[in-house]
């Protein structure tokens, strides 16, 4: 089993550290990416108060790809 290592994520605007394995940090990453590509792609598409509106608009996206 490998070390956890610290990563920087960005999503939403908002910076997290995170302690993960080694071997999941480009998937980590590039999960953050799309989360952060969806936000931007609903923002620009849907009429939102703030970034919670955005948030919860991926959140319900992600959960319905996951059941098709």
């Amino acid at each position: 089993m490998s070390e956890l290592i610290p990563v920087n994520i960005v999503i939403a605007d908002r910076s997290y550290r995170l302690r993960i394995q080694s071997e999941d940090e480009e998937a980590v990453r590039k999960t953050a990416a799309l989360i952060n590509d969806k936000i931007a792609e609903f923002r620009s598409n849907l009429a939102g108060k703030d970034m919670q509106d955005y948030v919860a608009m991926v959140l319900l996206w992600f959960a319905t790809e996951q059941n098709q």
